[in-house]
C-alpha cells in the first residue's frame, strides 16, 4: 500500500530561489539551515519550487539534479549545508516565473496500456498527454517501477542534446527516491516534459535494434544474463571500442548472445568513460549517460534497459581516447591529498589525476573522495551548471567498484572546471 506522505514547504526557501540571485540565495538557504532547518525538506522545498518554475528545453536546466547530488554529498561532506546552499544557487540562477502547468487530470487505467501509451505520446511529442499518462502510472509516497521503466526506455532511446535526457530522468528518479515519494508526480513533471521535448534523435537507437534484429538477439534472454565479463571479453571489448559506434555495438552483441551480463558490461563502458574523461573533457556527457544506465540497470532487469548499454557504449566510442597518465609516487598519503587540493586549485587536470591515482594506491579511496567532495561544494555549481556537484555525486558512489580511474577523472573535472567562488566567499 502506498504510504500517506504529508510534505511541509519551509518558508524562506521559494522567496530565496525567486531573487533570481545565487549569491543572495545561497546566503538566505545558509541562514535558514543555520536555525536549524532539516537539509531534506529545505531541498525537498527547493525542488518543489524548481519543478513548479521548470522550463522544459534540451539540453535541460539542472538545478533538480543538483539538488539531488547536494544530498548525496552532503551526507559524506566535512560540511553538510555546503552542497545544498550550491545547489539551491544553482536553482535560484535558472529560476523563472511561469510556472510548469500541471496536466487538469490524471488519466487512469491499466498500467500496461498506459506505459504504451505514454511512450507514444513521448515519439509524438505530446507532453501534456505524456505528463497525463505518467501522472496516472504514479501513487503519493510509492515508487512505481513501472513508471520507471518507460520513463527510462524513453530516455535511453533519445540522444538528443549529448543524450541528456536519461541523466536528467534518473537524476530526478533519484531525487524523488531520496524525498520518500512526497509528491513524486511534481518532482518528476519536468523529466517527463524533457523526454517529450524536441529535439529528439533515435537515429543510434534505430541502428542498434538493427544490428540486435540483424543478429538474433533475443533482449529478453539477454536481461536474464549472469556469466561475467571476463577478461577475454574486456579485451575484445576494446578493440572493437577502437573501431567505432557499429563495431562496438556488434560486440556487445555477439557477447550477450554467449550469456554475458548487461550490467557487467555497464560497469566496464562506464569504466572506460570516467578514463576517458580523463583527458578528453568532451567524455563528461558520455559519462554522466553511462553512470545512468548503470542505474537502470540496477533498477529492473527490463529487456529494453539493455538497449540503453548499446546506447553507452556508441557514445563512449566516440570520445578521442587519451592514454591514462601514470600515478604519482605518493610517499605521505597526507601531504599527497593536500597536493590534490592545490593541483585542483592550480588548474592542473593531469596533475591532479596522476595524485588521485597515486593516493588510491597509498591511501584509503574514501579519503581522497572526502577531498574532492569538498572540493566540488566549495566552486560555484552556477558557474558550470551543477556539472562538478552531480558528477562528484555519481562518481563517489561508482568508486567502490572502480576507485583509481573514477576518482582520477572526478579530480580532472574539478581542476577543468571554472574556480569562480563567489557563494563560497560570501558565507
Amino acid at each position: 500500500m502506498p504510504r500517506a506522505i504529508e510534505v511541509h514547504e519551509l518558508p524562506g526557501v521559494e522567496a530565496a530561489l525567486a531573487t533570481r540571485d545565487p549569491v543572495a540565495c545561497a546566503r538566505q538557504i545558509a541562514d535558514i539551515l543555520a536555525e536549524g532547518a532539516d537539509r531534506r525538506e529545505v531541498v525537498h522545498t527547493a525542488a518543489l519550487a524548481s519543478a513548479r518554475h521548470f522550463a522544459p528545453a534540451v539540453p535541460p536546466p539542472r538545478a533538480l539534479l543538483a539538488l539531488a547530488a547536494s544530498l548525496d554529498l552532503a551526507a559524506k561532506s566535512t560540511d553538510p549545508a555546503r552542497p545544498v546552499v550550491q545547489a539551491c544557487a544553482l536553482a535560484a540562477s535558472e529560476w523563472r516565473d511561469e510556472p510548469l502547468e500541471a496536466p487538469a487530470h490524471a488519466i487512469t487505467g491499466d498500467e500496461i496500456h498506459l506505459g504504451r501509451s505514454f511512450l507514444a505520446a513521448v515519439r509524438a511529442a505530446d507532453a501534456p498527454e505524456a505528463d497525463a499518462l505518467f501522472t496516472g502510472l504514479l501513487r503519493e509516497g510509492d515508487e512505481r517501477r513501472l513508471a520507471g521503466d518507460v520513463l527510462f526506455e524513453a530516455c535511453a532511446q533519445d540522444l538528443a542534446g549529448d543524450g541528456q535526457k536519461l541523466p536528467f530522468a534518473v537524476g530526478s528518479w533519484r531525487l524523488a527516491r531520496t524525498l520518500d515519494w512526497g509528491r513524486g508526480a511534481d518532482l518528476l513533471r519536468p523529466a517527463v516534459r524533457v523526454a517529450a521535448s524536441v529535439p529528439q534523435d533515435f537515429s543510434d537507437s534505430s541502428a542498434s535494434l538493427r544490428e540486435a534484429g540483424r543478429s538474433r538477439l533475443d533482449l529478453e534472454l539477454a536481461a536474464r544474463n549472469v556469466a561475467p565479463v571476463d577478461a577475454v571479453a574486456r579485451n575484445t571489448f576494446g578493440i572493437a571500442l577502437s573501431g567505432g559506434p557499429d563495431r562496438v555495438v556488434a560486440d556487445l552483441v555477439a557477447s550477450l548472445k554467449r550469456g554475458r551480463t548487461p550490467a557487467g558490461y555497464a560497469d566496464l563502458i562506464a569504466t572506460t568513460a570516467a578514463e576517458r574523461l580523463i583527458g578528453e573533457p568532451q567524455a563528461l556527457e558520455p559519462a554522466l549517460f553511462a553512470l545512468a544506465v548503470r542505474f537502470v540497470l540496477g533498477f529492473s532487469r527490463t529487456a529494453t534497459h539493455v538497449l540503453g548499454v548499446f546506447q553507452a557504449a556508441r557514445a563512449v566510442a566516440r570520445v578521442r581516447a587519451v592514454a591514462m597518465p601514470p600515478p604519482a609516487r605518493i610517499s605521505d598519503p597526507e601531504i599527497g591529498l593536500r597536493d590534490l587540493e592545490a593541483a585542483i586549485e592550480e588548474r592542473e587536470p593531469v596533475g591532479a589525476a596522476r595524485l588521485a591515482l597515486g593516493l588510491v594506491d597509498a591511501t584509503e579511496p574514501d579519503a581522497v573522495a572526502r577531498v574532492l567532495i569538498r572540493q566540488a561544494a566549495i566552486g560555484d555549481a552556477h558557474a558550470d551548471g551543477g556539472r562538478r556537484l552531480l558528477y562528484a555525486a555519481w562518481a563517489t558512489e561508482f568508486a567502490k567498484d572502480a576507485p583509481a580511474p573514477v576518482l582520477a577523472s572526478l579530480a580532472a573535472v574539478l581542476a577543468r572546471g571554472p574556480m569562480s567562488r563567489a557563494v563560497a566567499d560570501a558565507l
